[in-house]
């Protein structure tokens, strides 16, 4: 298998997204009448959802979560009528989030996404593959994967050569992120309308920014086109990608709120091998890093994928100690295989998530403890898949204790922590994360969680 038949069946999966989650007929309330100003006018003809509710001037309650801390999020609520924007081109939205200078944007916005935007599709409406990328930069990931010789565990070339390699493809990694990633700026709402709004391909990056929500939307497979190969990355080697589906990067008071996020036409079941690894073409679906903090992600649907969400990048970043205050509730992980999450430093409240796996195939953890992290879970349920090890749900990466509360796995309550300690007697985990939540919405008796969950959680719910 080629990393070009590979790309292949990527670009395959993105058209296939494309042509499936085409937008239905608009439902009354969302028609698409002028857009003004190529679509970003004040939007006459367009519904802001369902009757009287307008979700882009909604705001965070007083008591969500860390995001409701220290003045709380408002997004782009205070807009003027000029930076409201209804959008149903990849394009479009760029040039309302700010075009080139979105990412240092200041000015309050709404954004409403109507209907699948595809982040390969071109200014002059032509889609890009991986190929446009190759030939673009003149990179050659075939070449690339091929320099490894996978019998040998060396590189074919030599190490100035391998460097070289490398850089050449970091070259080509920028000209994808040239098309498909895209910056969401400071006092920001981008907020999905009715039940079919979509973005697929896309890379979403709140990097530097303070005061945004994403709401009500799908954002689908975030592939990259160049995965790195990494042969010293545990026992085995790893591909390893650069792209999130929604990436929080160094930023402050964050509402990610009634969204589905997945891995789209490519899952990790669907993954290929090469060099005995699977070729993996995607990195979180939403990883806060970098000392953002007071985020708050409720009601999301978090798909079929492996590496889910991740706070906090490195063990190293001690710059984030202070910082990474996170709470994750009401979500739902559906088949994921880690990270859900994986925490280091930051004060994190995980409470009232369903997760739910049709596979043990994949799974690794669902709560990761890591370096110094502050871990408070409560009130979760788990439905495990049949071969799923409860003593699994916890793993340790370097933090010392976690606190659980709560925690139902299939019907019974069960310590998970408990379970993980019985498994590690001589390398247990404390019981006392060192903090106490305050700063949340009632939290729901463990066994309502389920149904609660599932009716009110993901894209499509609010709209």
């Amino acid at each position: 298998m080629t990393a070009r038949t590979v790309r292949a069946g990527v670009a395959l999966g993105v058209l296939a997204l494309v042509v499936a989650g085409a937008p239905a007929a608009a439902a009354e309330g969302h028609g698409h009448g002028g857009h003004g100003n190529g679509g970003h006018g004040n939007g006459h003809g367009h519904g802001h959802g369902h009757g009287s509710r307008d979700l882009g001037r909604q705001v965070l309650g007083p008591t969500d979560g860390w995001a409701a801390a220290e003045g709380g999020t408002t997004g782009g609520s205070a807009a003027t009528e000029e930076y409201v924007f209804h959008v149903d081109t990849w394009q479009e939205l760029r040039d309302a989030l700010g075009g080139a200078d979105a990412r240092t944007n200041q000015t309050p916005r709404i954004v409403y996404v109507h209907g699948e935007l595809n982040a390969y599709e071109q200014a002059d409406g032509t889609l890009a593959t991986c190929d446009t990328f190759e030939a673009t930069s003149g990179f050659d990931q075939d070449a690339y994967v091929d320099a490894f010789d996978a019998d040998t565990w060396q590189w074919r070339i030599p190490e100035a050569e391998v460097e070289a390699l490398q850089a050449a493809q970091d070259a080509a990694a920028e000209v994808q992120a040239a098309q498909t990633q895209q910056h969401i700026g400071s006092r920001t709402t981008v907020v999905g309308v009715g039940d079919d709004a979509r973005i697929v391909g896309a890379n979403l990056r709140i990097r530097d920014a303070d005061d945004v929500i994403v709401r009500n939307l799908t954002v689908s497979d975030s592939t990259d086109c160049f995965p790195e190969w990494d042969p010293g990355d545990g026992a085995t080697g790893n591909w390893n990608s650069r792209y999130d589906n929604i990436s929080v990067w160094t930023s402050t008071h964050v509402w990610v709120d009634h969204t589905t996020l997945d891995s789209g036409a490519v899952p990790p079941s669907a993954l290929d091998t090469v060099h005995g690894r699977p070729y993996e073409v995607h990195d979180g679906l939403l990883d806060i890093t970098h000392s953002s903090d007071l985020v708050t992600v409720s009601y999301n649907v978090f798909g079929e994928h492996d590496k889910t969400m991740l706070i906090g990048s490195s063990d190293s970043r001690t710059a984030d100690r202070g910082t990474l205050r996170v709470t994750v509730h009401h979500n739902h992980f559906v088949d994921i295989g880690q990270r859900a999450p994986r925490v280091r430093y930051g004060q994190v409240h995980v409470y009232n998530n369903l997760y739910t796996q049709t596979t043990a195939q994949g799974f690794t953890y669902f709560w990761g403890v890591g370096r110094e992290s502050q871990l408070y879970v409560e009130n979760n349920y788990l439905d495990l898949a049949p071969g799923a090890d409860p003593a699994t749900v916890v793993g340790a990466y370097g933090g010392t204790a976690m606190t659980e509360v709560g925690t139902r796995i299939d019907h019974r309550r069960v310590s998970a922590l408990a379970l993980y300690n019985a498994a590690h007697p001589d390398a247990p985990l404390g019981g006392d994360a060192g903090w106490e939540p305050v700063l949340h919405d009632r939290v729901q008796p463990t066994s309502a969680v389920r149904a609660h969950v599932r009716h009110k959680a993901g894209a499509g719910v609010i709209g």
